[in-house]
């Protein structure tokens, strides 16, 4: 505490904020302890809000009850001026291009420059704001999370300030970067030109391509796709831009060439999946994979580290992660829940940190339940205002579980709604929709009339770490839903609803110190349905944010065909049946 003093950091409160592009969010510190974590879009309602998180930063505070006058410094993520400084000093092809950097470069500065004024006004001209760098934040956030005093750290994504892939050491609270990709070579960038080119939103559709690859022949188009990238010794790649536009386009991210490439048209997003679709789709996550297991290659030969990090919005290919203890010599592996931009919220602000105050008072950040929560009181409320609609009663804990877990094993679909927020993409027990994994129909079901998505969309599974080794064909913990794993061969056909078409799942295991309650309800189900699994999926419907608050998750429940909401401590059904 002493060092602290000397450093000027004791009991000093740290804001991070990430936004501008997309999955904008923020988070509180203090003495090296996120204490808050949010992203914007959880209250906008619009998926991947790039805005400027005001309401964010409302909650932030009036949840801890501070004022700005309390808040000493602000990190933003990435460092602006180097993000301007790639869009000036990137390759002019054409007049076009030169057209499109001019005012993507004013576009942005003049963007920058509007951030700057929202914060000093938001928290007054006494804070200390600290620019970070974008890279490095994902790098912080992944390490900062881990608990490993040393780890080799792997970022991915589309984008930063000119990296698009990096290599770092941390040891404590030293990140040393050994090696870098620049734009426009970047995996994250090609992954979303096919989110696209299959007819998918980028930026959000990439999830709908690693779950399409498995019904494909990743053979199929193998000599396309060694068109695409070129994969060096040193771990590096390069893209060949013949066949894409993301570095002078806003609106498009490939060319006429990449269809004439596959000899098969874009396709639209109301046209029907063909085989061909999906055979690329497995033909990308093959290329994928391919630059990514070249990338961890180098990384393990570089450090000799057995511990690996991941962070970037590419850490999300689950897919990938789970074959990293198969193919390489990595023995630990950490990948954060939020590992995106909105987890850099949390990244840049740790670094910051960190680079103050010693190593040795470091503290556990493993924590992804950050976000609002709502009193008992709160609750009813919302379910007092939609009485005419919903009938509601109270349980203890205990009689709450033998309800619920009776109710999932005879079939009904239940909204789980409990305690803080998830920060990340993924639904980890506390904004969840819950269903019986061993119901050969559920997966129709869910897709169809509750979530009302595409029917090839894989579901995820809990399950309590001790029986984790009897079900998949993987040991290591997975706490975040991460990581795509084998189903053993004896359990594949009992439980089809979470086992997908190449015998897989991305499980999270469940812990009594890290979910309570959950874990009483796979023990109650492992009575009355057999396994200690259940069926978790995000509790929202297509095209919608996950639920924040209660009176969204009653409206949300109203809207599809969820048979019963829970509420906290309230068991909640329709008046009016479906």
């Amino acid at each position: 505490m002493i060092q602290k003093i000397r450093f000027g950091m004791k009991d000093k409160y740290i804001v991070g904020i990430s936004c501008g592009f997309h999955d904008s969010a923020v988070s509180l510190l203090r003495n090296g302890k996120v204490l808050s974590a949010v992203e914007e879009e959880r209250f906008t309602g619009i998926k991947h809000d790039s805005s400027f998180p005001i309401n964010s930063l409302d909650w932030l505070l009036k949840e801890k009850l501070l004022t700005p006058d309390d808040i000493d410094t602000v990190v933003f993520y990435e460092d602006p001026k180097q993000k301007i400084d790639r869009i000036k000093k990137t390759d002019r092809k054409s007049w076009l291009h030169k057209v499109f950097t001019d005012s993507a470069e004013t576009r942005n500065r003049t963007q920058y420059k509007q951030f700057e004024k929202l914060i000093y006004k938001f928290f007054g001209k006494h804070i200390k704001l600290i620019y970070g760098n974008h890279h490095l934040s994902h790098a912080a956030y992944g390490f900062y999370t881990s608990g490993l005093d040393s780890s080799v750290i792997v970022t991915v994504d589309g984008v930063g300030e000119w990296e698009t892939t990096c290599i770092y050491y941390a040891n404590k609270n030293k990140i040393k970067q050994l090696l870098s990709v620049n734009f426009p070579h970047s995996l994250g960038m090609v992954y979303s030109a096919f989110t696209a080119y299959l007819g998918f939103k980028p930026n959000e559709g990439e999830y709908k391509i690693m779950g399409l690859a498995p019904y494909g022949d990743a053979s199929k188009y193998s000599k396309q796709f060694e068109k695409i990238i070129t994969t060096n010794t040193d771990g590096t790649y390069k893209v060949n831009m013949d066949y894409f536009t993301y570095d002078s386009s806003d609106v498009d991210m490939f060319n006429i060439n990449l269809p004439k490439l596959f000899n098969i048209p874009n396709r639209l997003p109301e046209e029907t999946l063909e085989q061909h679709h999906k055979d690329i789709a497995a033909g990308l996550q093959n290329l994928y994979e391919k630059c990514f297991f070249n990338l961890l290659d180098t990384a393990y030969k570089l450090t000799k580290s057995k511990n690996i990090v991941l962070s970037g919005g590419c850490a999300y290919n689950g897919t990938a992660n789970g074959k990293i203890k198969s193919k390489t010599n990595f023995k630990n592996i950490h990948i954060p829940p939020a590992p995106s931009d909105a987890g850099s919220a949390i990244g840049g602000p740790l670094h910051y940190y960190y680079t103050q105050v010693p190593y040795e008072n470091t503290v556990t950040n493993n924590n992804p339940f950050l976000g609002p929560q709502y009193s008992k009181r709160q609750m009813k409320i919302s379910l007092e205002e939609n009485s005419i609609n919903v009938w509601y009663e109270e349980f203890s804990d205990e009689e709450l579980i033998k309800k619920i877990s009776e109710a999932i094993t005879t079939g009904s679909v239940v909204g789980w709604f409990e305690g803080r927020l998830e920060f990340g993409a993924r639904a980890l027990g506390n904004r969840s929709i819950l269903a019986n994994p061993r119901d050969p129909q559920m997966k129709a079901r869910v897709n169809r009339i509750i979530k009302k998505r595409e029917g090839f969309r894989p579901f995820a599974p809990m399950v309590l770490k001790e029986y984790q080794g009897e079900f998949f064909n993987y040991k290591d913990d997975v706490p975040y839903m991460n990581q795509v794993v084998k189903v053993n061969e004896k359990y594949k056909k009992g439980l089809p609803a979470i086992t997908h078409v190449d015998g897989s799942a991305r499980i999270q295991t469940v812990t009594k110190e890290r979910h309570p309650r959950i874990t009483k309800l796979l023990k109650q189900l492992q009575i009355d349905n057999k396994y200690p699994l259940v069926l978790n999926t995000s509790f929202n419907l297509k095209d919608q944010t996950m639920v924040n608050d209660p009176t969204t998750a009653i409206k949300t429940f109203l809207d599809c065909e969820m048979d019963i909401l829970v509420l906290g401590n309230f068991i909640v059904k329709k008046t009016i049946l479906w």
